[in-house]
């Protein structure tokens, strides 16, 4: 058996987490078309009777604007330094720019095996892939300063276009030998966790798009039993009018938020749950240091 830890970074918005989910084939990190839905390193975890690969999927590259940013940017540094290979996720359906091209040599540099994806082909046709290779092709060779991409690797994660063709790449790389999570195991997070990050999910999907980086949630009760799990939750917000538009007409949208949430969280339990939300405004909490502790934001 071999093992190794493997970090899968990028701007925002441009697949990671869906990546993640699809090489492991489980749904772990929470998946969105709206920016920095990904706050913290997640990892997933795949073991097979050949190795264990634990992937250590992180927030997009962003400039930190608020103390939540500060702390997203640190999980990224973290997960691209702290691991044995690096995958670097672009996005094929984009332009790719210089900035682009400046990160990856910038990451090369940590002379970490590195791979590039090139994702979304099912949304980018080949005229607008093969322009993204050319630019990408000085970097395949190494340099003094830097080392070289081992192979660029277009991808689909809506139609898993080698996905299993880079998965087999990235177990190559692979050069410990110890088991470092239990056979089983999908994630390092706790349920807790998890079940928070649902409820993001959903609120995120069904919300406008002026408020989701403005919620956070916080779980306040979880008792989970042999068959059923009771949950409370605070879903926050930054300002009294956005409580309203995420309490709905007569409550329907926090009504729909919760359905929603309730029902993803049965199917990956198992177990009956019961789930409150609540709406709470604590303005500017993404700038302050106890709300951002409060909401699992502060290490």
């Amino acid at each position: 058996m071999k093992s190794g830890f493997i970090g899968i970074i990028g701007q925002p918005n441009v697949g990671k987490s869906s990546l993640m989910n699809r090489l492991i084939g489980e749904k772990i990190s929470i998946v969105t078309p709206k920016p920095q839905t990904t706050r913290d390193a997640v990892r997933g975890i795949l073991t097979t009777d050949e190795y264990q690969m634990v992937f250590v999927d992180t927030p997009g590259i962003l400039t930190p604007k608020t103390a939540l940013g500060k702390y997203m940017s640190k999980e990224t540094d973290s997960g691209a330094k702290d691991v044995d290979v690096l995958v670097i996720v672009i996005d094929g359906s984009r332009r790719f720019t210089q900035r682009d091209f400046d990160f990856i040599e910038n990451k090369l540099r940590l002379r970490i095996p590195t791979y590039v994806v090139v994702n979304k082909t099912d949304l980018a046709k080949y005229e607008r892939i093969y322009p993204i290779l050319v630019k990408l092709s000085p970097l395949t060779v190494s340099a003094d300063d830097r080392g070289a991409i081992k192979e660029i690797v277009p991808t689909s994660c809506v139609n898993g276009l080698n996905v299993e063709v880079l998965k087999g790449m990235l177990a190559s790389e692979l050069t410990d030998e110890i088991i470092y999570y239990p056979e089983g195991d999908l994630t390092d997070r706790s349920l807790r966790f998890v079940v928070g990050e649902i409820i993001r999910e959903k609120s995120l999907l069904l919300l406008q798009d002026e408020i989701p980086h403005g919620i956070g949630i916080v779980i306040n009760k979880f008792d989970e039993k042999k068959e059923s799990v009771y949950i409370e939750a605070d879903v926050v917000c930054e300002k009294e009018s956005h409580k309203l538009i995420i309490i709905g007409e007569k409550g329907s949208m926090i009504k729909r938020i919760g359905e929603t949430a309730r029902r993803s969280i049965e199917g990956r339990t198992g177990k009956r749950v019961f789930l409150k939300l609540f709406v709470k405004v604590r303005e500017d909490w993404r700038n302050k240091r106890n709300y951002l502790r409060d909401l699992g934001y502060e290490s």
